[in-house]
């Protein structure tokens, strides 16, 4: 595989782990969270952006597996996105 496929779909899941980050920050952590004790709110945040990674990863087809050389499949998506969702704690 070009080394520009593999670096593109890295940018891609690199910028959806900006976004998933900064958008959990920003409604769990202001509008959700404020109070919760710091074990609680870290739970939430990891749990919601998993979910979430994971979601975006299969909706755009985001899978790092297959931009490494491996069979393009859902089970890559879906690592993506828990790699996308960790990005976001």
């Amino acid at each position: 595989m070009p080394l520009g496929e593999v670096a593109g779909a890295f940018g891609v899941a690199l910028v959806l782990a900006t976004v998933v980050e900064a958008v959990l920050e920003y409604v769990l952590g202001t509008w959700f969270l404020p109070l919760a004790n710091n074990a609680t709110r870290q739970k939430v945040v990891m749990a919601v952006g998993l979910v979430v990674g994971i979601a975006l990863a299969l909706s755009y087809q985001v899978d790092i597996l297959a931009a490494l050389g491996l069979a393009p499949s859902i089970v890559g998506q879906i690592v993506s996105g828990a790699l996308i969702g960790r990005g976001a704690d």
